[in-house]
């Protein structure tokens, strides 16, 4: 009898053991960047390589987690916020309440997100500029399970490779939003999500408008704060300078 009993406490265990995974809570921290100050902090063609970590990227996270970078090199048009359920949904995202803070109070640089999450899940955050200017992200930097690491946004190979920031057509994008498909068939197997982040850009084919980002964060085992810089410029169409006519 004793020993029947001592067999249910362990399958009663067993079974709690394997129960869904408590939630934990996360951070997503953003901030949009002028090009040449981004620039500014590197020393040389290796901080641009491919996912690279380097020292000058370990002095710009530092600069913006003391609030030390120049506030003119910020740009406050553009803050993270939250993806609706529906948009959620069709990244196969979870739906999470966040509570959000803009940067640029004070020596607060970064924009944040902070949620509680359960691990293995992903959820989806969107960037999106309200002026018409400085209108294509060029640039980005992430940081997840390990160092903030430079990616330049690509439009995905047709070979199994796998980006960890990669750039769509934004109506294309929008296209498969609407019809619930745009994880499942285009974004789950050319997102690189090994070190918890990644980042979706979505190319606005009006030039005049800006470029859309979202950002990708795979919930970690543990509370982890996650972080993006978007490095931003005018496109090239915008920096051309008008062609004088001959007088006649």
């Amino acid at each position: 009898m004793r020993r029947g009993l001592v067999w249910a406490a362990a399958l009663a265990a067993g079974l709690a053991g394997a129960g869904p995974a408590a939630a934990a809570e996360y951070r997503l921290q953003v901030a949009s960047l002028f090009e040449t100050a981004f620039t500014s902090f590197l020393a040389g063609p290796a901080d641009l390589a491919d996912r690279a970590a380097s020292p000058a990227l370990g002095r710009l996270g530092r600069s913006l987690d003391q609030g030390r970078m120049p506030r003119g090199a910020v740009l406050y048009d553009r803050h993270l916020r939250a993806t609706s359920g529906g948009i959620a949904d069709a990244y196969g995202g979870a739906r999470v309440v966040a509570t959000l803070t803009d940067g640029g109070e004070g020596r607060v640089l970064w924009d944040e997100a902070r949620w509680e999450g359960k691990p293995g899940e992903h959820s989806v955050w969107v960037v999106a500029a309200g002026a018409r200017w400085t209108q294509e992200l060029y640039r980005v930097a992430l940081r997840g399970s390990g160092p903030l690491r430079y990616a330049q946004p690509s439009a995905p190979p047709w070979d199994p490779r796998k980006v960890v920031a990669a750039s769509f057509p934004l109506n294309f994008l929008w296209f498969h939003e609407e019809r619930g498909t745009v994880w499942d068939k285009e974004i789950a197997r050319r997102l690189d999500l090994a070190e918890g982040i990644g980042a979706v850009v979505g190319v606005n084919t009006n030039p005049t408008f800006s470029d859309q980002v979202y950002l990708i964060v795979k919930h970690a085992e543990q509370p982890t704060t996650y972080q993006a810089v978007l490095v931003w410029r005018q496109r090239e169409s915008e920096r051309e300078t008008p062609k004088l006519h001959p007088v006649r």
